[in-house]
């Protein structure tokens, strides 16, 4: 008997969504049987939004489009790179050899505030969280290990649960710190209890339970109130009692709320007042949970409301709605119209709550940062795993359009502009360079690079003398070859992976076809985003850094400072996977992103070099931002601090580490920003995608598109969780890959696709 023939899938677009996609067919028992898939890029490297570029030109150094890790509670990530990292079975000198390897667990992060009229950072340190495994174990679980219990997580009413913990431990450490003892703090912190016996007031000897109980003078009243509040959270957390979890921390809010108002007392004010803030906070999601049966009705019922509206709906505090608890979310996930931050963050409710409450139940830590980069901890994995299961990669194919079959609902053709041809064949192209690392005895890194190996194509001279970005939607080169892909020949089904951004460029016909199609379009909402990275002289530690509450050593991260680009991190991790001279290594990397305000729309008429006037204003606003807030965000690093005498608030440019080392004349003042780098994400599939009140609803399923042979993927598709991130990209990869496989959606193995508990 003739065996069926196999079903070619175009997947059109390399970013995480696409290639998770192709990645989920090929785990499918037999799937090289029943598929021949191809994927076809732009340019010359893979990763969309978490594409890398080393500068081969400086050192190596490492390019990302800004700062990107996973959160701890990003169960479909995590969990399918761990699957990648087990399925290349790497040998032990690879740099990045394992899972274990490859990620970098935190668990603290900055906020800023604006109180009594100054800047203030807000430390906050997220209590690693094992879900017991550690007591099974009888040691602290690998990540491996607390990865596999994303399934058992993954739930509206285990979210609930993690935010309890978080202000139940709070609360305890504010009941400890009003004990004079360290030892007898100890144990209420570890316990959420007073010690059993008593000792001598001037002796603790907790080995014979003896622990000194006395008090902070003054402190009395506030510790049998920080006690009873104490427990009474323990008491929620342990019987998952939510409504007296939020009666507890209303009374918390209230207490504490009082206290601050009266004004002084330092840092011990700032611990209270911002303990009654984290407690309005969670009262409120707690009672709007409830109120608005968000466990038996969805996150997406409230996706019509803002979600300042609703906060205020469930009484938050006007303190509460202003403080960096609210703002987070909608400012790392760039909600701001048009990219403007002078303008108020909208976020639909829904989405806001749901991405919200999800990072209170983390896995292990509270964030899991690449240990070299996007590109090379991500991307570089999934494209090793897909080529050595015989996926295929085109290279230098820019999908210019989608057209439909003369009176049906059918991708009929896909018309690609070849940008350049490969010389050893179209699938052929080999995208990485080795980059030596500081890892010891491993091999070189195969790393992507910030521009296309130009002896590996046939233009490959002609390409670098024009100085053609291959990559920028208003490059003007002219293409190697027009290509058209047919149904039944090049292709049966596609998979469409690109960002909604470039969807109207591209799917024209589609929106005429379908109605659904163009609303979707017309209501998506995408931003700019710009990034910069400064090589230092000096570590963040030097500079006046000084780490989260309980002394927990961790890098410098932060989401919320008070202008673009508001988003900081250290990442002088990956300077090690650089390859800087002998003796001109910097000591550290910051990476700073945000959005970058663009009150207008793209249609593609801007001109070639609409890039570079981006970019050159970037350059402009980053200098300008260094100038002015330096001081603020580090406090050594300013002209003051480091010259003895000037400026207080801007930053010294003296500190940016060279490119290369200087000779007699080194330059001075901005000049030494040339050195680093900087870049604007304006090219429409390079946006962010927000999730304004009212958009979801038209957002499209991977599998029900109109077209019967057409699939999305992309964290812009509705995936349940609808808020851009790597998370929604897996989690959009995975329900087109399945909808490929014919897997009815609520049969789908996507953890917490769903997360409303079951019905008792």
């Amino acid at each position: 008997m003739k065996s069926a023939a196999k079903k070619k899938i175009a997947v059109l677009g390399g970013g995480p969504s696409a290639l998770v996609a192709a990645f989920r067919l090929t785990e499918e028992p037999g799937w090289n049987d029943r598929f021949e898939i191809t994927v076809y890029q732009k340019g010359w490297r893979l990763g969309g939004k978490c594409a890398t570029g080393r500068d081969l030109d400086r050192s190596n150094r490492l390019y990302e489009h800004g700062i990107h890790g996973f959160l701890g509670c990003y169960y479909n990530a995590l969990t399918v790179m761990k699957r990648v990292f087990d399925s290349l079975e790497r040998p032990a000198d690879h740099p990045l050899p394992d899972f274990e390897t490859a990620f970098h667990g935190m668990s603290g992060v900055i906020r800023y505030e604006m109180d009594e009229g100054a800047i203030k950072t807000w430390p906050i340190y997220c209590e690693p969280w094992w879900h017991r495994l550690d007591e099974c174990l009888g040691r602290e679980p690998t990540l491996s290990e607390i990865v596999s219990e994303a399934p058992n997580l993954a739930r509206i009413d285990v979210w609930l649960l993690g935010l309890v913990r978080l202000a139940m431990l709070a609360l305890r450490q504010a009941w400890a710190k009003t004990y004079r003892n360290a030892a007898t703090a100890g144990y209420v912190l570890a316990h959420g209890e007073i010690p059993p016996g008593g000792g001598s007031p001037a002796v603790s000897d907790p080995a014979s339970g003896r622990y000194d109980l006395r008090i902070e003078p003054g402190a009395k009243a506030m510790n049998a109130a920080l006690g009873g509040l104490a427990r009474a959270a323990q008491a929620a957390f342990d019987g998952k009692d939510f409504r007296l979890a939020a009666e507890t921390f209303a009374k918390g809010h209230a207490l504490f709320s009082g206290i601050a108002s009266a004004g002084g007392g330092g840092a011990a004010r700032d611990r209270l007042r911002r303990l009654g803030l984290l407690l309005d906070y969670f009262a409120v999601i707690t009672r709007g949970v409830l109120a608005d049966r968000v466990m038996k009705r969805g996150f997406a019922a409230l996706d019509a409301e803002d979600h300042v509206d609703w906060l205020r709906r469930h009484g938050a505090s006007e303190e509460t709605i202003r403080s960096p608890l609210t703002s987070s979310t909608p400012n790392i996930t760039y909600q701001y119209p048009e990219g403007d931050s002078l303008q108020p963050a909208v976020m639909a409710a829904g989405a806001y709550l749901h991405w919200t409450l999800m990072t209170f139940t983390y896995m292990g830590r509270f964030i899991q940062l690449f240990e070299a980069g996007s590109g090379e901890t991500l991307i570089a994995p999934l494209h090793e795993a897909l080529e050595k299961r015989g996926v295929r990669f085109a290279f230098f194919h820019d999908v210019k359009a989608l057209r439909l079959a003369k009176g049906k609902a059918e991708i009929d053709r896909v018309e690609i502009d070849v940008q350049a041809k490969v010389k050893a064949g179209r699938y052929a192209y080999r995208p990485y360079v080795d980059v030596k690392t500081e890892v010891e005895g491993a091999r070189p890194l195969p790393c992507w690079p910030d521009r296309p190996l130009w002896d590996q194509l046939e233009e490959g001279e002609r390409l670098r003398a024009s100085g053609a970005d291959l990559e920028s939607f208003w490059c003007d080169a002219v293409p190697a070859e027009r290509r058209v892909l047919k149904r039944g020949e090049d292709f049966d089904e596609v998979i469409l992976g690109v960002s909604v951004g470039a969807l109207p460029f591209m799917t024209g016909d589609l929106a005429k076809r379908k109605r659904r199609w163009g609303r979707m379009l017309q209501e998506s909402r995408t931003v700019m985003t710009q990034a910069m990275q400064l090589w230092l002289n000096e570590t963040p530690w030097d500079l006046g850094w000084g780490g989260y509450t309980n002394a927990y050593d961790d890098y410098l991260l932060s989401a919320n400072f008070m202008t673009q680009p508001n988003g900081q991190g250290d990442f002088t991790k990956y300077i090690r996977y650089e390859e800087w001279p002998e003796g001109h290594r910097p000591a550290s990397l910051l990476l700073l992103c945000g959005t970058l305000p663009f009150h207008g729309t793209v249609d593609g008429t801007e001109g070639a070099d609409f890039p570079a006037r981006l970019t050159a204003e970037v350059k402009a606003r980053s200098i300008q931002f260094l100038q002015a807030t330096g001081g603020f965000m580090l406090e050594g690093a300013t002209v003051a601090a480091q010259k003895g005498y000037g400026d207080p608030f801007a930053f010294d440019f003296d500190l940016l580490h060279p490119a290369a080392p200087e000779g007699a004349a080194p330059k001075r003042g901005a000049a030494r920003f040339d050195d680093q780098y900087w870049r604007v994400n304006a090219n429409p599939s390079d946006q962010y995608v927000s999730t304004p009140p009212g958009s979801t609803r038209w957002r499209l399923p991977a599998h029900d598109t109109g077209f019967p042979n057409l699939f999305i993927a992309g964290d812009w598709t509705e995936n349940g969780l609808n808020v851009g991130s790597m998370e929604g990209s897996v989690r959009s990869g995975l329900l087109a890959a399945e909808a490929v496989l014919g897997i009815r959606r609520e049969k789908s193995g996507v953890i917490g696709l769903d997360p409303r508990p079951p019905a008792p």
